[in-house]
């Protein structure tokens, strides 16, 4: 997938959030210098950012865990067949234990 393929509002929200780091990147290493209004400008842009985030992620986190609490149905299928899977490459590997078992026995009673 190109960035040109990604939709209009998810490149203009990385590009916002690219040229606020680059922004507080400079500021940070003093190539940008603030007056006092301007600098409570910013704490509160960054307050109001830092908030919205953690608001954000806190509500995606609550609807991940109430899907996953709250889900009726067992496993999915995919999840299903791969616990067939796992069972079935066990039964396997019991088996090859016991063919390896019984060539065993059988190169000890040709070796008497």
């Amino acid at each position: 997938m190109h960035i040109t393929q990604a939709p209009l509002a998810y490149q203009a929200t990385v590009g916002i959030v690219v040229a606020f780091l680059l922004y507080l990147i400079l500021f940070l290493t003093g190539y940008i210098h603030f007056d006092v209004s301007s600098l409570l400008t910013f704490y509160a842009f960054s307050v109001y950012t830092v908030s919205l985030a953690a608001v954000l992620g806190g509500v995606l986190l609550g609807m991940f865990i109430a899907t996953r609490t709250l889900s009726t149905q067992g496993f999915t299928p995919f999840e299903v067949s791969m616990l067939r899977l796992r069972d079935d490459i066990h039964n396997l590997n019991k088996e090859l234990k016991s063919i390896k078992e019984y060539i065993r026995n059988l190169e000890d009673e040709n070796s008497k």
